[in-house]
């Protein structure tokens, strides 16, 4: 058990269970085989657990409008045994999404889907080159609709996450509370390392979720103070302005 995460937290404002939709049904269909038997099938904003036993003929011809990609139970066993090594559960599903390749993989209408890119934009932003110009261990603080119950602590140590919890702002002044500068500050204090807050709206941090590249929205809600950073930094101001206009 890791007493430094809070991963319901983590995963309520990171990776949120989406609405099913109308495009629900052209979701990829995944599957762990044993054999020509399937032994689990999943897709994402789909119950589908009605095609476990089934075959793998049955299942390609049912869903074949859709992507399928299946993976063979040795090998996602294998997978998860060394998964168990990695630091901490983000970091054994990363490592898992980095090696999955699936046994068999049925593609249409020319679209790619890599499973290894399905995380959220701003953790794969700290893991990219920012880590080079970022101080090896800071904190980042995320805050939405200036309500401390919706928001998130991550702690990061040299582009890796390293804990994750919803910081306890109880011992604070009431009034300091609603200061942003002050919030930080505290956290800053309490867990001994630099950190950035960001301030924004639950609206906005949704569709920034859903977009392929978030980064010019944030540049423009930033420079619109609609996102306000606390405290203000320049050097975190410009890596958001470059991946946001230049995408780098």
């Amino acid at each position: 058990m890791e007493l430094n995460c809070d991963w319901r937290s983590f995963q309520s404002l990171f990776f949120p269970k989406k609405k099913l939709s109308a495009t629900s049904t052209q979701n990829p269909v995944y599957l762990i085989t044993e054999g020509q038997v399937v032994i689990s099938v999943f897709a994402d904003g789909q119950d589908l657990a009605d095609w476990t036993g089934a075959t793998y003929d049955e299942v390609e011809a049912e869903f074949s409008h859709r992507e399928i990609y299946a993976y063979d139970r040795v090998q996602v066993d294998q997978w998860m045994s060394q998964a168990v090594d990695q630091g901490h559960f983000y970091d054994q599903v990363q490592f898992l999404r980095g090696q999955c390749q699936p046994a068999r993989v049925l593609k249409n209408r020319g679209r790619s889907y890599d499973l290894s890119q399905q995380s959220h934009f701003l953790l794969r932003s700290l893991q990219t080159w920012w880590r080079v110009v970022l101080p090896s261990r800071y904190g980042v603080y995320i805050c939405l609709d200036q309500n401390p119950a919706t928001s998130i602590f991550l702690q990061v140590h040299q582009g890796r996450m390293g804990g994750c919890q919803v910081p306890d702002l109880s011992s604070m002044i009431p009034e300091r509370r609603r200061v942003p500068s002050d919030v930080v500050k505290y956290i800053s204090e309490h867990y001994l390392v630099p950190v950035q807050g960001m301030y924004l709206t639950s609206k906005e941090w949704a569709e920034w979720a859903e977009s392929e590249n978030p980064w010019p929205q944030i540049a423009a809600a930033l420079k619109a103070d609609r996102t306000k950073l606390a405290p203000f930094n320049w050097s975190v101001a410009a890596l958001i302005f470059l991946r946001g206009y230049l995408g780098i």
